[in-house]
């Protein structure tokens, strides 16, 4: 797992005690960058950053709030306990990228194995009242694919784990026929993850 590290400076954090849940967010903007969202809650004479990770619409993962520090995402109830994902872009008007989609599940995966944990993942809107992460923001779907990733399962799979879980299912499925290397473009884990919780079973993917 790659991330971008931003080296943005805080005002003054304190360490979690506990990590149960990540809490998935919108930036409710244009696709920007940790560092300007971290000017924003700045302004509000917050600490910085309120979101340990920002992904962006091309998928890269940039980090925000340091990994361990109490994040400022979700309200008092949950920020004590949580980990803050913000997915860069308006799902009021549009859906995340491909991309985006793919580095969140990649993210997740990577979590629980960080972890050794199977983390809650819940969505802004569950736990405050806002509509955050928007209307077309795919819960479910976002559900289903870290499912399909075996990753949550409590066994500390490495990202390599799954994506060859996937490939394995996807070959005895009839999805694809041939081998494929773990290190091949993201999207395609994407793609089989999608068609294995479809069920199209008998269908092959040229990918």
């Amino acid at each position: 797992m790659e991330f971008i590290e931003t080296n943005l400076s805080f005002n003054g954090l304190k360490n979690r005690t506990s990590t149960s849940q990540v809490i998935l967010h919108h930036s409710a903007s244009a696709d920007v960058p940790a560092a300007e969202i971290h000017a924003w809650h700045l302004a509000r004479g917050w600490a910085g950053i309120g979101y340990h990770f920002v992904i962006r619409k091309n998928g890269s993962i940039e980090r925000g709030r340091p990994l361990e520090a109490i994040g400022a995402h979700a309200g008092p109830g949950a920020n004590g306990n949580s980990i803050g994902v913000c997915l860069s872009g308006n799902f009021m008007n549009e859906r995340p990228t491909d991309q985006q989609i793919t580095a969140l599940v990649e993210l997740l995966v990577w979590l629980n194995d960080y972890y050794k944990s199977d983390l809650e993942v819940k969505l802004h809107r569950e736990v405050m009242a806002t509509a955050c992460p928007g209307t077309l923001f795919p819960g479910e779907q976002i559900q289903s694919l870290l499912a399909a990733s075996a990753g949550p399962n409590g066994d500390g799979g490495s990202g390599e784990d799954w994506k060859n879980k996937i490939m394995a299912a996807a070959r005895e499925a009839g999805l694809i026929e041939e081998q494929h290397h773990p290190d091949d473009p993201a999207p395609k884990w994407f793609v089989l993850a999608v068609a294995l919780r479809a069920g199209h079973k008998g269908t092959v993917l040229l990918c």
